[in-house]
């Protein structure tokens, strides 16, 4: 028997190269992507901005469905109200006419440099940046209307400036009256209906009588009447803005007058859910106030706000905590103009926009792009000036939010 002269060859196998990763690629490829709790997948992006989130939506058909979902959009929400991140300046001309601009304070403060338009390059957008006239904003919606003289109606317009979806309300007419005759609009959220709702007060001062109706978001498609409003709400010449009904706790709020009592001037104050109005007293300072004052009303920290102008020597603001509780009025802050380098434009100015969580107050001190941020318990400021390309503006403050102008219920 003949031995082989061959020997047997043995293969030995070399492990992959570390740089090789051609095999792990494969494994990687088929190994299914783990899954995270959808509990902890909604906490993570409800801590994202708006526009991240519309991007995701294009993910998958599930983070699609989960970031439109109501709950979500309502839990995203909360946490943008509650993080002075998701809030920005809205910034449109002196008269409160256009919508110019939209950055975040927390910019503002970090990194005062110019803003890019915010319409005026998208033609669907080109009414926004000229002919609006801001109503308010509510949970990241703005109102606003289109601003034309020569019409005896408003177009009532909703948007929402981050995802750019708007709807409009039927036109409000006016009844027919003299060049003393006008209509205040204001803006709220009814958190019981989970409906936004807008109400127009029509006010003709000569003879004193006022209409006012409502227009609910996804309700009737129609202005209802609404029970009362036996109050003349107060002209303010300085800026439409300032015309406005502020919203707090359920609440739209006027400055206005009582005609059965002297004239005095009051709060009058509509629950947007009820559609009732009460009359809610200012601080005991008014009666003496004169006419150059220039009262008006603000929100700041979730509360009622009260200005006025002393004797164009100090900038006089009062808050009331508990709304609807006059004992509650307490001054919040005085301060003088020169102290900040103010001799005109008493009228318009200071304008505050938001309160802190440190209790600092943000205040506009001209329409140049000029702020404070005031410190109440030290009694001292820190300017800020936002570069806006010489566009002169007036601001009012939203936050970032997911809520559609175009509700489904």
């Amino acid at each position: 028997m003949s031995t082989s002269n061959h020997k047997r060859q043995r293969t030995v196998l070399q492990p992959p190269c570390q740089n090789d990763t051609s095999l792990l690629n494969i494994t990687d490829a088929q190994r299914p992507l783990p899954q995270l709790p959808e509990e902890l997948m909604v906490e993570i992006l409800s801590r994202l901005p708006v526009k991240p989130l519309g991007q995701f939506c294009c993910v998958s058909k599930h983070w699609n469905s989960l970031i439109s979902a109501s709950d979500f959009i309502k839990y995203h929400l909360h946490r943008s109200a509650t993080e002075f991140l998701h809030h920005r300046l809205l910034g449109s001309d002196v008269s409160g006419i256009g919508l110019r601009f939209s950055r975040s304070l927390r910019s503002l403060i970090d990194n005062p440099s110019p803003s890019p338009p915010l319409f005026d390059e998208n033609p669907q957008f080109k009414i926004l940046y000229f002919c609006t006239m801001i109503v308010g904003s509510c949970n990241g919606l703005i109102c606003w209307l289109n601003y034309f003289r020569e019409k005896e109606y408003h177009n009532i317009r909703y948007l929402n400036p981050l995802t750019r979806v708007e709807s409009e309300s039927p036109c409000f007419h006016h009844p027919k009256g003299d060049l003393t005759c006008f209509t205040v609009f204001g803006f709220g959220y009814d958190h019981v209906s989970d409906r936004y709702k807008t109400v127009a007060i029509y006010c003709d001062p000569k003879a004193k009588k006022t209409i006012a109706r409502v227009y609910t978001l996804g309700g009737e498609n129609c202005w209802r009447k609404i029970k009362s409003f036996p109050f003349l709400p107060r002209w303010s010449s300085a800026s439409y803005t300032d015309r406005c009904g502020k919203f707090v706790s359920g609440t739209l709020n006027w400055l206005a007058t009582n005609p059965n009592d002297r004239g005095s001037l009051i709060v009058a104050s509509v629950d947007i859910r009820n559609e009732t109005c009460v009359e809610i007293l200012l601080p005991s300072v008014v009666e003496k106030l004169q006419l150059n004052a220039r009262p008006k009303l603000w929100v700041l920290g979730g509360c009622l706000c009260f200005s006025y102008n002393y004797n164009d020597i100090h900038f006089v603001l009062w808050q009331m905590k508990v709304h609807g509780l006059t004992d509650s009025w307490s001054k919040l802050i005085t301060i003088s103009y020169m102290d900040f380098g103010m001799d005109h434009c008493f009228h318009k100015y200071p304008r505050p926009f938001f309160m802190l969580e440190n209790g600092e107050i943000l205040l506009q001190i001209n329409h140049h792009g000029a702020f404070i941020i005031y410190n109440p318990r030290l009694n001292s400021f820190q300017s800020l000036w936002l570069e806006s390309d010489n566009i002169i503006f007036e601001g009012t403050t939203h936050i970032e939010s997911l809520v559609s102008p175009c509700p489904i219920h």
